[in-house]
């Protein structure tokens, strides 16, 4: 049936809302910690009453769900459009790593909430489910190279897995040493990568010069 104007009314109020609700959420967590955090501060970085934020999300957790779940919608939007754009398999390697080592340069904030999640099994479930988007991802991208036959054929969820946690490695060393610069560090860990998977062109081109040249 056929949305009425009303609805999507309705509709448009609780995108904004819940938007707003994310973004004052985002904040708290980055200044306070999840566990610190509470309901009324959320709402007030929103300008909302408690009740409110409620009408939208049952809980605390409910919401920090709904922060990640978010921010990685957003890294696998920017991961298909520059893989897409990329013109063979290194450089659509070297796109998914750039894409997630500056996404998380300029959210760092929000990546040392999450990576400081106490360890116990609900939360180790939860940040491998939160993983799993990106490793169904390179699975498809190594498996379709193999196919290509770019890379020999492998284990590929493994390679997608160690790929996964040498780019978390990254992430959690610049919180305590922020030196190298994001294009240096996506460069280094693809030609890593290609070369550990075989990859027939084992190397990007240097910075600035296009495959194949």
């Amino acid at each position: 049936m056929a949305k009425t104007i009303e609805d999507k009314k309705r509709q448009v109020v609780t995108e904004f809302r819940r938007t707003e609700i994310l973004d004052a959420a985002t904040k708290i967590f980055s200044e306070k910690g999840v566990d610190d955090s509470r309901m009324d501060d959320v709402a007030a970085q929103a300008g909302l009453a408690k009740a409110t934020v409620y009408v939208y999300f049952r809980s605390k957790d409910e919401i920090f769900e709904a922060v990640v779940k978010r921010a990685l919608t957003e890294i696998m939007a920017l991961t298909e459009e520059r893989v897409s754009s990329a013109a063979d398999f290194a450089g659509k390697v070297h796109a998914f790593i750039a894409v997630r080592l500056e996404y998380w340069r300029e959210k760092q904030e929000l990546y040392r909430v999450i990576s400081s999640l106490k360890r116990d099994v609900k939360d180790r479930k939860r940040s491998l489910r939160w993983q799993r988007m990106a490793v169904d991802y390179l699975l498809s991208l190594f498996g379709e190279a193999v196919k290509q036959e770019e890379i020999p054929e492998q284990d590929v969820e493994a390679a997608a897995w160690a790929l996964m946690d040498m780019i978390r490695g990254i992430h959690e060393r610049r919180i305590l040493q922020p030196r190298s610069s994001t294009e240096e560090e996506a460069r280094y860990l693809a030609n890593f990568a290609l070369k550990a998977m075989g990859a027939a062109s084992a190397r990007l081109p240097a910075a600035g010069v296009r495959a194949g040249k």
